[in-house]
């Protein structure tokens, strides 16, 4: 084992247990251990010179528990069925007007700056959470990686402005609100929103399950048309 891909395993699920606690007690955004171990641990990284490569050795096992723990969303999910079927055909709607909307522009920006083909499609792929996303990705010749590292830079910027951005919006509604954070944040924004609201955190994973699926399913055949066409 390489000492510093093991120091790197024990210093993340340190911190993590930590800021956990930390923000049990003070619960600020900042200190919330989605936001506050990322950034420590890229700190840290940048002084002592670890690689990506290091640092991933023996965490990767880490990131591949986010597929059960995505599919731990459906607990809450089964609670309020009878309230996510009155609201399934408008959020089914927003998740495909969101998802569309995330895909183009992201494609347009990628061609303003000139992106190589492979960001270009592990940004389009940054959409959905990261389980999903890395699925999409290797299906239209992305990076897991870098859709990785894009879909949670998507995420914490989203759970760190959300709040504003709905403000700025003046919409009350739980179901819309919930909405805007499982589409535009993923986990995170899920997270966001269950600190919210019970009602928004369930619409957030629901709205961040299904588009997930949807775009796993459809999404490959619908970029690759893209690309065929303009």
């Amino acid at each position: 084992m390489n000492l510093w891909a093991g120091l790197c395993l024990v210093w993340t699920l340190v911190a993590y247990v930590i800021s956990k606690k930390i923000y049990s007690r003070y619960p600020k955004l900042w200190l919330s251990p989605a936001i506050l171990v990322p950034v420590l641990t890229i700190v840290l990284m940048m002084i002592f010179g670890i690689s990506y490569q290091t640092y991933q050795q023996d965490t990767q096992w880490i990131v591949n528990l986010l597929g059960p723990a995505t599919v731990a969303f459906a607990v809450p999910i089964y609670r309020y069925r009878a309230m996510i079927r009155q609201h399934l055909g408008v959020l089914s709607l927003a998740v495909v007007v969101g998802m569309t909307v995330g895909v183009v522009s992201a494609y347009q920006l990628a061609e303003l700056f000139k992106f190589s083909p492979e960001v270009t499609h592990s940004l389009m792929a940054r959409s959905i959470s990261t389980p999903f996303a890395i699925a999409l990705a290797e299906n239209i010749h992305g990076s897991a990686a870098l859709v990785s590292l894009f879909t949670m830079i998507t995420g914490l910027f989203g759970m760190v402005c959300g709040d504003f951005v709905l403000a700025l919006t003046r919409i009350r509604s739980n179901i819309a609100n919930g909405a805007a954070f499982g589409n535009g944040a993923h986990g995170f924004g899920t997270v966001r929103a269950r600190q919210r609201d019970s009602e928004e955190g369930v619409i957030a994973s629901l709205t961040m399950v299904i588009a997930g699926i949807l775009m796993v399913l459809v999404g490959p055949t619908a970029i690759h048309l893209w690309f065929a066409y303009f």
